[in-house]
């Protein structure tokens, strides 16, 4: 009698393995291991993605529009307010002072009454909070500046003088220790700027509180408001 036939051993297949690809190659690797159905839902996952930046795109542009015009008109009432505030602050002031037609000694003296005047203006303006004190003085020049300092006092055929003038804070360099390696003069003043015009004929003087900060000797800033004409600006 045949022996029965026993099982034979058979074969077995390994599973595939397909080893982690480096990131360079992770996203083909991953999209071929996906399947079917995970690659349709991903591929209308996409699609819903792009129709909700294509919707609501325009609305971020507006809103985009609507901060930058917000911010514009921002900019626009803050530097209006500046110049308004700049404007009152120089606004033009007068005095009456001696009228000095054809004489050098009294226009000079009327440039003093002139500093005398602007150092009233500035005490009031540093009593009421406007501007850093104390006021030592003034110190006025003819404007434009020039080396001889001589202005249109000492020309009796002009009428008129402009003249740029420092409310002084401070000063610096007035001794001998005030002087460099050169044996040269480091003086110098920090005040309030002021510009004045004067009427040698009739004694009025006009001036005016230029804006900005204090500076040595006078206006080194740009502002953002031109003196006014009454006190000798353009």
């Amino acid at each position: 009698m045949a022996a029965p036939d026993q099982p034979r051993n058979r074969p077995t297949v390994p599973d595939r393995y397909e080893a982690m690809p480096d990131m360079a190659h992770l996203p083909g690797w991953l999209w071929r291991k996906t399947p079917v159905w995970g690659r349709v839902l991903l591929g209308l996952l996409l699609v819903a993605a792009v129709g909700l930046v294509l919707l609501i795109a325009p609305d971020i542009q507006d809103a985009k529009e609507r901060d930058a015009q917000a911010e514009a008109e921002r900019i626009a009432r803050a530097k209006a307010e500046r110049i308004e505030a700049l404007r009152r602050e120089q606004r033009p002031r007068t005095a009456s002072g001696t009228p000095a037609p054809d004489d050098v000694a009294a226009r000079l003296r009327l440039i003093d009454e002139t500093e005398v005047a602007i150092g009233a203006d500035a005490r009031r303006r540093v009593a009421a909070g406007a501007l850093t004190g104390p006021i030592k003085g003034v110190d006025c020049e003819p404007f434009p500046r020039n080396v001889a300092r001589v202005g249109n006092e000492r020309d009796l055929g002009e009428r008129y003088g402009n003249y740029s003038c420092v409310a002084v804070t401070a000063e610096f360099g007035s001794s001998g220790e005030g002087r460099d390696a050169w044996g040269e003069s480091e003086g110098g003043i920090v005040g309030h700027p002021y510009r004045a015009r004067l009427d040698f004929e009739t004694g009025a003087i006009t001036f005016c509180k230029v804006s900005g900060r204090p500076a040595e000797g006078g206006l080194t800033q740009k502002i953002d408001v031109t003196v006014p004409r009454e006190c000798g600006g353009r």
